[in-house]
């Protein structure tokens, strides 16, 4: 089993995916990919914002009769209510006010579309680059400041050129199988999925390869840079079929309906931060990742060769200098039982201390500790006399 692991994490795919995720990790991709979820909830807000006064203009502007017609809906659903009133009031006012709308929303995404760009860019950039420092550099702060306001505007295009692909190559695929009469055909359903999930990843694939074309600073290899963007297209694609699903899920139940799309969305967004920080982990791993594995394998190698060596401690007499202490807790109990036994304690009287020796010994040990507790006893007991005369003497002047 072993064996067969080690054989798998050498593969090149399985090795470069690897060091891609080793990359990821040691430079804070988690917490980069945080980051980038929570300025793109933030960017949500300016962006509903614009979407609804575009809607404004339309309405108000460029398509009048569409809000007759949402009005003569309310007027028929309500009646002549204060409701049916206070909601035509509404929307007179919110339509009507499309130009304000417009430009706070603007100001909006101004400023948390080029913090979302900025961390994004930032993010993809350290695991890009060969080093850490290398990819964290930051230059003029007007001069990043319009960079990231004009990656966010291409951004926002080719997001909607993607969806544009996406939707208007669905639909036309529907339309080209009607018009040939095909419908009818045995599988037909599963071709207009199979078109439909291709669009899909050629949109997604849109999307990665403008990103991965402006935020990096320094250029890659053609085919690793191929290589990562086919990766996070596949990824996004598999994401989104996901995403629908669980919003499916969710929307059945109207407890977890509240809140469901809330969560999905958030999910969404962190998933879709690490996919981009991955594949930039990818194509960033591509020169390096074979020096990676040799020297793992090189590590293994030399932890090997130190577990196999075999420690031959000198035999020492009993009383030797330097004598190793607790032999036997530095070894295992294999070493234990292939272990020679200790040889017993010496005997020899003339090895041991005599007892005249000792007893001369200990008779001096005494004698000086009685003569030092006296000493010390009487200097206190002197310094304690001095000590009480004088307290005396002055008492009495």
């Amino acid at each position: 089993m072993k064996d067969w692991i080690e054989k798998v994490t050498a593969h090149p795919v399985v090795a470069h995916g690897m060091a891609a995720m080793d990359r990821y990790n040691k430079r804070l991709g988690p917490q980069f990919a945080a980051g980038v979820t929570y300025f793109s909830v933030l960017s949500m807000v300016p962006i509903l914002m614009f979407a609804f006064s575009m809607l404004g203009l339309t309405l108000t502007v460029l398509r009048p009769d569409l809000l007759d017609q949402i009005k003569e809906t309310i007027d028929a659903e309500l009646g002549t209510s204060s409701l049916a009133k206070s909601l035509r009031a509404v929307v007179d006012d919110a339509f009507s006010n499309w130009a304000s709308v417009t430009l706070v929303a603007l100001a909006t995404a101004g400023y948390s579309g080029s913090n979302w760009v900025g961390n994004l860019k930032r993010a993809v950039r350290v695991m890009w680059a060969d080093s850490f420092s290398d990819g964290a550099l930051k230059g003029n702060f007007f001069v990043e400041l319009a960079i990231n306001l004009a990656i966010f505007v291409g951004l926002l295009a080719t997001v909607g050129l993607s969806l544009g692909v996406a939707s208007i190559g669905g639909g036309f695929s529907r339309q080209v199988i009607e018009w040939l009469g095909w419908s009818h055909l045995p599988g037909i359903g599963f071709v207009f999925q199979a078109v439909g999930l291709a669009l899909s990843l050629v949109a997604s694939w849109i999307l990665i390869a403008f990103l991965f074309v402006v935020l990096p600073r320094a250029t890659a290899a053609p085919k690793a840079w191929l290589t990562g963007t086919l990766i996070g297209a596949v990824s996004v694609t598999a994401l989104q079929q996901i995403a629908g699903r669980l919003v499916g899920v969710f929307s059945r139940n109207p407890a977890i309906a509240v809140f469901g799309s809330t969560i999905v969305l958030m999910l969404v967004f962190n998933i879709l931060a690490t996919i981009i920080l991955m594949s930039a982990a990818w194509v960033g791993t591509h020169d390096v990742w074979a020096a990676e594995l040799a020297r793992k394998r090189a590590d293994n190698t030399s932890d090997l060769l130190e577990a196999s060596r075999i420690d031959v401690d000198e035999t020492r007499p009993a009383g030797a200098a330097g004598a190793p202490r607790r032999w036997a807790a530095t070894r295992t109990l294999d070493d234990l039982r292939r272990a020679e036994p200790l040889p017993p304690l010496s005997t020899d009287p003339e090895r041991g201390v005599r007892q005249d020796v000792a007893g001369r010994s200990v008779r001096i040990g005494a004698t000086l500790g009685y003569g030092v507790g006296a000493a010390t006893g009487l200097g206190l007991g002197a310094a304690l006399a001095t000590l009480v005369r004088r307290l005396v003497a002055l008492r009495r002047r």
